[in-house]
């Protein structure tokens, strides 16, 4: 189904597992898509909501750069979830899709019930760190226009962020690369220019606001994202934080069921 916006149109996948009374919104990382979560979605209780962020997936638009936006995207998804649920909502993003559940909870909190950040960022606390990731995601863009979405793609597999993407067994890695490389590269291109994480606003300052019960996960062997979402749970009053053995940086892909046990365990739904 698509949901349109004044600026955009979403394509949103909706899930009814059960009668019970929770509501999901899951949000993919760069280069993914609502397909990303549907392994993980068919283990949830109650209904979820998968959308295709803005330049991925099956969204395809004419749209500006500023359409892009984390602060646009959140106030559209928040619209597209007072639409589905009658309740309050479970918002659970990975990587670029956690910035934007951040953006979102703090935009819109009393939409949101619980939050989770999987390998995510409250943003780039340093004006010249900002300005230089700024300046990288923009050379990223002009990359993926010059020199095509495969190589790009064999780019990004290339980066040491997903190395352990390597281990897992051959049919997932197809997956992965097949979604990837089923992308449009400008749209990718307007999604770093318009919502990369240097155009992402310095939530830090914001954290000790949050008021939703929030859970942070992170990934053994991703040494980078460890140290981010340790910072992240100590500013967070009502935060707890688990560091899944043996995964990398996409801990729900590559290790599903351990990210699921500690959710029903720790009843975080």
């Amino acid at each position: 189904m698509f949901f349109k916006t004044k600026f955009a149109k979403y394509y949103y996948l909706t899930i009814k597992n059960s009668v019970a009374p929770s509501c999901w919104l899951l949000l993919h990382g760069f280069m993914g898509s609502h397909k990303e979560y549907l392994n993980i979605a068919k283990k949830l209780p109650g209904i979820i909501i998968i959308p295709d962020l803005l330049g991925h997936g099956k969204f395809n638009s004419d749209s500006n750069t500023n359409s892009f936006s984390i602060e646009q995207q959140a106030d559209d998804l928040a619209a597209l979830s007072r639409q589905i649920a009658t309740q309050k909502i479970n918002v659970w993003g990975y990587s670029m899709g956690g910035r934007l559940a951040l953006a979102l909870t703090l935009r819109h909190p009393d939409l949101v019930n619980q939050l989770y950040l999987e390998s995510s960022t409250a943003g780039i606390k340093d004006d010249i760190a900002r300005k230089n990731r700024i300046n990288n995601d923009r050379q990223l863009a002009s990359r993926l226009q010059t020199d095509g979405l495969t190589d790009f793609v064999n780019f990004w597999e290339s980066l040491p962020l997903f190395s352990s993407q390597k281990l897992l067994p051959p049919k997932i890695q197809k997956f992965v690369r097949t979604q990837r490389l089923q992308q449009s590269n400008t749209e990718l291109s307007k999604s770093l220019l318009g919502m990369g994480t240097g155009q992402m606003p310095n939530y830090w300052d914001k954290l000790s606001s949050l008021q939703v019960k929030t859970t942070l996960f992170a990934g053994e062997l991703d040494s980078k994202f460890n140290s981010i979402t340790h910072d992240m749970q100590l500013l967070i009053p009502n935060s707890e934080r688990f560091v899944i053995s043996g995964a990398g940086h996409n801990v729900h892909l590559e290790k599903p069921n351990e990210i699921l046990a500690i959710i029903y365990k720790k009843k975080c739904l």
